[in-house]
């Protein structure tokens, strides 16, 4: 099988050396085909049965010099939501899916709008991208790589119950590390044109599967590692219930969606330069650059947000507080009361803020990390029912001048941005890559300024 993969990736450069295939088109479909395979990665994460190794999500890759979880956004750390217990069924032809694998989708997703941007970047320089993705071959292969993706996901995933057996960080590793790869041989194999960018990919891809081969030959199945184990909460109904504020929920979500789709912008700005320098036009590629693209990864942020807050219920059942997960119907923690070491009210939360809602931190005697309890209207309640020991419920006044300088210096610079976008396109993609970003830490810093000192 290895050697018909071989043959298969030889071929093109045996083409375009002795017959005269363009070797622009093949770099194309090769660098498509990267990009392709990693949000597909992604969506096979969420199937993935065995959950992550929270040792590993915590600890620094310092060994990786590509620093692969780290590509096109901030990496996948320990969350409240890649800790959650249970799974929902979508389709019933499906396995079941884990919301607690959707932050390795989304990082995913960030990954390939990475990928993309610094692939068009590189590309350009010798190939007019959008050109040669208007033909017709091209076309027709970009529709075959997602019908081909489809079709191994079904065959080598589900049919073979890899899925059972996986974790979603590995699931993704292989796509984004042979992805990666590419990018840094693509930078040094670039001064050879079209054929270098070429054998660059063929070369990378004939490592990965070699790779990819020899590990499915040693590999073994543990099928007696699963899920995690349920949460010891006692059967009682609950004598008192307090839920998340949606109006909170769907704002914090939109409001962290926003600054982690800002947050990429460098990664926009090569994509735009790598569509204008070929065929298509400053209004298109801004469009597809500075608005397609950091929707869907503030959109898939958004949701991992709701997902992580907006389903669950907080209940008082005997001596214990318990977090019930209404969407997987499954207990996610449960904390007895006198366990509860401290309640810090979270004074830095700006929709809690704008929506007269409250988040506590809450941290366990002899917990491994803390827990959240977020959102809530009835917070007073909650601090009654749940004996929440809080020093206050209250926030403190913020310093309005920091925040309204902040606001006046975020509005003033947008305006300066879209005002530049019709007279001066490319330094309104500068300002915008690069600006949008220094301005997220910038207002963070603003925003840590004008809290109440501790």
């Amino acid at each position: 099988m290895f050697l018909v993969t071989v043959a298969a990736n030889i071929v093109p450069l045996v083409g375009v050396v002795h017959l005269g295939w363009s070797a622009q088109t093949f770099a194309v479909i090769y660098a498509m085909e990267l990009v392709v395979a990693v949000p597909f990665a992604g969506l096979k994460a969420l199937f993935a049965r065995r959950p992550p190794n929270y040792d590993e999500l915590e600890r620094p890759q310092e060994d990786n010099p590509l620093k692969s979880d780290e590509l096109g956004g901030v990496s996948v750390g320990p969350s409240d939501l890649n800790r959650r217990r249970g799974s929902v069924t979508v389709v019933d032809s499906l396995p079941l899916i884990y919301p607690r694998n959707f932050p390795f989708v989304s990082r995913a997703f960030g990954a390939a709008v990475a990928l993309l941007g610094i692939y068009l970047a590189v590309l350009s320089r010798f190939i007019d991208v959008p050109a040669t993705l208007a033909d017709p071959m091209v076309a027709a292969s970009a529709a075959s790589l997602i019908v081909s993706q489809v079709g191994v996901i079904n065959r080598e995933y589900f049919r073979k119950r890899r899925h059972e057996t996986s974790t979603p960080r590995d699931v993704i590793r292989s796509a984004k590390n042979e992805a990666g790869v590419a990018m840094v041989v693509l930078w040094f194999a670039a001064a050879g044109g079209p054929t270098g960018a070429l054998v660059a990919f063929v070369t990378v891809k004939l490592f990965a599967e070699w790779g990819d081969y020899r590990a499915g030959q040693s590999s073994t199945t543990d099928k007696g590692v699963g899920t995690l184990p349920p949460v010891a909460a006692p059967d009682a109904s609950p004598t008192a219930e307090v839920r998340p504020d949606r109006r909170a929920v769907r704002g914090t979500a939109l409001w962290q969606g926003a600054k982690s789709a800002i947050g990429s912008g460098p990664v926009y700005l090569f994509a735009w330069v790598g569509l204008t320098s070929g065929s298509t036009g400053p209004v298109a590629a801004t469009v597809v650059c500075f608005g397609l693209l950091p929707a869907g990864i503030g959109g898939l942020k958004a949701v991992e947000y709701a997902l992580t807050h907006g389903t669950l219920a907080y209940q008082r059942r005997d001596d214990t507080v318990v977090a019930y997960d209404d969407l997987t119907d499954t207990v996610q923690w449960a904390i007895p009361v006198d366990d509860i070491r401290d309640a810090e009210l979270c004074e830095g939360e700006f929709v809690d803020r704008a929506c007269d809602t409250r988040t506590f931190s809450l941290m366990p005697s002899a917990g491994e990390y803390e827990l959240s309890v977020a959102h809530l209207r009835e917070y007073g309640r909650a601090v009654e029912v749940f004996e929440l020991p809080a020093e206050t419920t209250e926030f403190g006044s913020l310093d309005r001048r920091v925040a309204g300088v902040a606001a006046a210096v975020g509005a003033c610079s947008i305006a300066v941005v879209a005002g530049l976008a019709y007279s001066a396109p490319t330094i309104a993609a500068v300002a915008a890559g690069w600006g949008g970003p220094f301005g997220v830490v910038a207002l963070r810093w603003a925003w840590q300024w004008a809290l109440p000192a501790a």
